[in-house]
């Protein structure tokens, strides 16, 4: 149906308006978009590989679940 775009508008939580502003900087058409097409594809909008290695790796360092070798190497590695 070609390239052509519309405006649309919805209603959300202040503080979801705040965090999507303050990480998008000026792309948020673009992230509400690919967040739509996903929902209507009924794919997951949340993709693991969004998330930055370094971030990941603080997480598993405060798991419980985590091996205390693994926590001690990860601590080590982020402290880089």
């Amino acid at each position: 149906m070609g390239n052509f775009k519309t405006i649309i508008s919805a209603n959300i939580s202040v503080d979801l308006a705040k965090q999507l502003k303050g990480k998008t900087k000026g792309t948020r058409s673009r992230v509400v978009e690919r967040a739509l097409r996903a929902y209507l594809a009924d794919k997951e909008a949340f993709d693991i590989t969004d998330i930055p290695t370094r971030q990941l790796m603080a997480c598993l360092s405060h798991r419980d679940d985590c091996d205390d070798l693994l926590k001690v190497l990860l601590q080590k590695e982020l402290m880089k």
